[in-house]
């Protein structure tokens, strides 16, 4: 991928001038010890709403957000933390995961103490962490985590578990667990690649540096800082701003990285994961529990289970499922079996509308992939504030006649910016091979019919 120029806005003086984006990224270098404190803060904070409220006796599911402390964690961690990191990740980069994320703090804190084994090869696997999200997701739904602390800390509090044995055992002082097994890492690398802010690199600086040279600078990710150029991995951190003066915190306009993809950049895994887990999986997640297909589902289970002894308690115990009656397990069965086949089925269609639209090119297929990003990462983060309107809702505070507007703003926002970074990305590749004159028109008319998806989804109850 060649090195892009920093975008540089007309007003050189304002709050949004590229010296005082730079400055920033030299401001998180220079308060390291300030940032410190700060995360450790965070870690409080979150293993207090973590722990505390599965200590508790379990809240009533209709008491309001401040009724216990167990719902307003709840509201914390579902309602404002996860669509607010989303809506960063898609904007900003990863500044989340280098500054504010508690389970980085720990694996970082961990591994500076820990035995520092060398990374072995089996955890090196790039697509490692996407398929621990979707095991993960799949999870949370089969013991419908969200509405109580006991599953929240069972789920959230493993993760953060095993990133603190990651770093105890792996690393030296690095951020192992964020590099190579983070589930949420998998998500974000994706999202970050549409930021506005990077760490732009200058690497004829970098080279030109005066000797003595500074020591290696300290990245948590094991990034190779010399050669940066892809927001996917980056934490955003900061310790590596003003490095040999070559490294700065800049512009680039939105989507930028994914309009600069060259053939061979292009990852089919990161393709597959784009149609099947950022779009279909999280869609499914998101709106099809309570759909027609979700209910038939369910229907059927019912009437073939019956009093079948595989529907019994204890298998519900097993699974931690709270109650552990046999409905239960029917229940989170029908559930997990609709996302499945609503994530192939979505994905399915996707990825054959994408191969259509770059006239069986797979390469080209797999870049107009990334190119839908922006709309799939919109929709996820759509459907993480419909769950804090039914938040809102259960409060008293009824906020559904906004979800209209809501969705329409967010996915024509979604769907332009998506068809503007795949005509960038078209206009670039027709200068090395020809492209169909229809790529734009049917990606256009792929991405306007995932947004009609989004706009008309089943409202979450």
């Amino acid at each position: 991928m060649e090195q892009r120029q920093a975008v540089v806005f007309p007003r050189r003086d304002g709050v949004f001038a590229p010296a005082r984006v730079k400055a920033l990224g030299d401001a998180l270098q220079q308060h390291q010890d300030r940032v410190r404190k700060l995360q450790w803060t965070i870690v409080a904070i979150y293993l207090f709403l973590l722990i505390t409220p599965a200590c508790l006796p379990e809240a009533d599911p209709r008491a309001g957000v401040f009724d216990s402390l167990a719902c307003f964690a709840e509201a914390l961690f579902w309602g404002v933390w996860w669509p607010g990191v989303i809506l960063s990740m898609l904007i900003f980069g990863q500044f989340w995961c280098g500054l504010l994320c508690p389970d980085g703090t720990i694996t970082e804190f961990a591994s500076r103490r820990g035995r520092g084994l060398k990374v072995p090869a089996w955890m090196r696997r790039p697509a490692l962490p996407l398929l621990l999200f979707c095991l993960i997701t799949f999870y949370e739904h089969l013991i419908d985590a969200f509405h109580s602390a006991s599953m929240t800390l069972l789920l959230v509090g493993g993760v953060s578990l095993f990133s603190l044995i990651t770093g105890l055992i792996y690393g030296r002082g690095k951020r192992v667990w964020c590099r190579f097994l983070c589930p949420g890492a998998s998500i974000f690398s994706l999202l970050s690649r549409c930021a506005v802010l990077h760490f732009r690199v200058d690497r004829a600086k970098w080279d030109a540096a005066p000797r003595p040279v500074p020591r290696a600078v300290d990245c948590p990710p094991l990034l190779d800082v010399r050669r940066l150029k892809s927001n996917e991995k980056c934490n955003m951190c900061g310790r590596c701003s003003g490095h040999r003066q070559a490294v700065a915190l800049s512009w680039r306009w939105p989507g930028e990285e994914i309009a600069a993809l060259e053939p061979g950049e292009a990852r089919e895994w990161e393709a597959v994961g784009i149609v099947f887990a950022l779009i279909g999986l999280l869609y499914a997640v998101a709106h099809w529990h309570g759909s027609f297909w979700h209910l038939w589902i369910l229907a059927a289970l019912r009437q073939w289970a019956g009093d079948a002894a595989l529907w019994h308690a204890e298998a519900s115990r097993w699974l931690f499922l709270q109650g552990g009656e046999p409905g239960n397990l029917i229940g989170a069965l029908a559930a997990l079996l609709s996302i499945v086949g609503a994530m192939l089925a979505l994905g399915a269609l996707v990825g054959a509308g994408l191969l259509t639209a770059a006239h069986g090119q797979k390469k080209l297929a797999c870049a107009l992939a990334y190119a839908l990003i922006p709309l799939a990462g919109i929709g996820l983060a759509l459907g993480a504030m419909e769950y804090s309107l039914s938040i809102l809702a259960r409060n008293g505070v009824n906020a559904w006649n906004i979800l209209p507007w809501l969705r329409l703003v967010g996915t024509l926002t979604g769907l332009c910016w998506s068809v503007s970074i795949a005509r960038r990305l078209l206009r670039r590749w027709d200068r090395r091979a020809r492209v169909h004159a229809l790529a734009l028109p049917l990606f256009a008319a792929l991405a306007g019919l995932l947004a009609v998806a989004y706009q008309f989804a089943p409202t979450p109850t």
